[in-house]
């Protein structure tokens, strides 16, 4: 009989507790403790203060701190090394960009793979760039730029910094039959202090980054990379209106590991997705860059980054200034 009951109550537990776990593993409770943010650009970037503003109200939200570790270099493989060696819960979070998640990997060897091993959770925005000259330059115009690039091959200096801005100059050689001096910084900078100094000719450069020497008279905005104008620069003309098939667009996300668990992936997402989605966010975005905020879930970053992935690999082959 003794038998009997305890058997019966080990059926009976089962059946409650089985629920029970389920319900557990789909619902989590997250973060059980600190959140990291992993950023592939140092103090002080777009990419640095966007996330500082994000993992700010993280910790707000979620009542655990959050915190942002920048890890430099590789054009974003060291940044990627990180996040791959922590443990795969949703707790160590990373700022991607097309650098280590679709340019990187195309062109040079690289132990990861951006599709199996990295999972995006967040889409935050994307913003196209700007062309510019010096306020001293002979180039008053992009067409002005092209016809010297085209009647004089490689006598006009661009300046480029990573793999995004290289592969974007050496598309607008390709689709205009220009030809360029490519010269490579470290970051946009000095890259445009060289621009304004005459040293180089022209730049495609990151549009929030240049506002300030574009309103204080240093450098002249021939274009933007998209095709129509950009709200910052309403005088400035985009590519459809110059008659040019050529678009380059930064879009910008978070990640998490690979492994993690679903459950945590969407529990990571809701968490970001509810402070991309605020008007605050959306303000800020706009103001610090001229981005358009897309606030969209991992899926739709993934669907983009499988999209660009076979874009740029189709370019890549036919692009022998690019380092594999």
């Amino acid at each position: 009989m003794r038998r009997s009951i305890l058997a019966g109550l080990g059926v009976g537990l089962g059946s409650v507790l089985v629920p029970a776990l389920a319900r557990a593993q789909s619902n989590p409770v997250f973060p059980t403790k600190p959140v990291r943010f992993i950023v592939a650009l140092g103090p002080g970037s777009g990419a640095d203060t966007g996330t500082r503003f994000v993992a700010e109200r993280v910790g707000k939200v979620t009542g655990q701190p959050a915190v942002v570790e920048n890890r430099t270099g590789g054009d974003g493989v060291i940044a990627v090394q990180n996040l791959l060696a922590s443990p795969p819960d949703g707790h160590s979070i990373m700022y991607i960009t097309p650098s280590p998640m679709v340019l990187t990997p195309l062109l040079r060897e690289v132990q990861y793979d951006p599709l199996r091993d990295i999972r995006p959770v967040a889409y935050i925005a994307r913003a196209h760039h700007v062309i510019v000259t010096g306020a001293n330059s002979r180039f008053k115009t992009l067409n002005d730029v092209l016809a010297e690039a085209r009647a004089k091959p490689g006598t006009v200096k661009m300046s480029n910094y990573g793999h995004h801005y290289r592969i974007g100059g050496l598309s607008l050689q390709r689709v205009t039959g220009a030809e360029f001096i490519h010269v490579a910084y470290k970051g946009a900078g000095q890259a445009n202090n060289d621009v304004i100094s005459g040293d180089i000719d022209v730049a495609i450069t990151d549009t929030g980054g240049a506002m300030p020497l574009i309103e204080g008279g240093r450098l002249r905005p021939l274009a933007v990379t998209s095709p129509g104008r950009h709200p910052f620069l309403p005088n400035v003309p985009g590519m459809k209106e110059l008659g040019l098939n050529y678009e380059l667009m930064v879009w910008t996300g978070f990640a998490v590991h690979g492994k993690t668990p679903e459950p945590i992936v969407q529990k990571v997402e809701e968490v970001l997705l509810g402070i991309l989605k605020s008007p605050e966010y959306t303000a800020y975005n706009e103001k610090q860059g001229g981005a358009e905020t897309v606030a969209g879930n991992g899926e739709q970053l993934r669907a983009l980054i499988q999209t660009e992935l076979g874009r740029y690999r189709e370019l890549a082959k036919t692009m022998p200034l690019v380092e594999k």
